[in-house]
């Protein structure tokens, strides 16, 4: 992913485990869980 051994050895799980999510949903192994548009965030009429 990019880094090397020690970069990887001394970051948190918790940021390994959410580079990994992005990997995979980059390289199309996983789609994501929750995808919004403008349109559900924002009513129509405003």
């Amino acid at each position: 992913m990019g880094m090397g051994a020690e970069d990887f050895w001394l970051m948190p799980i918790g940021l390994f485990l959410d580079l990994w999510a992005c990997h995979k949903q980059f390289i199309g192994i996983e789609k994501p869980k929750k995808t919004r548009t403008i349109d559900d965030i924002i009513p129509p009429g405003i």
